[in-house]
């Protein structure tokens, strides 16, 4: 586990040292980010509730059909 948080501490470092490296840098890492973390934000929100309307029925808060 100590070498997971090792590996991300010294990924942090890395990126920011890429990120400061040139002016453009800083730009291209954020549209990338944002790339990757905005579809998978969309993607999670609908599986949620693709999720959710299979396991509630449709019948809550709906008023029982009425019977000719």
């Amino acid at each position: 586990m100590a070498s997971i948080i090792q590996n991300v501490l010294d990924m942090i470092g890395y990126f920011t040292d890429v990120a400061f490296a040139f002016p453009t840098s800083i730009l291209l890492l954020t549209v990338g980010f944002l790339l990757v973390v905005l579809p998978s934000l969309v993607f999670g929100y609908l599986a949620a509730g693709g999720i959710v309307d299979y396991i509630v029925p449709d019948s809550v808060g709906r008023p029982p059909a009425h019977q000719r």
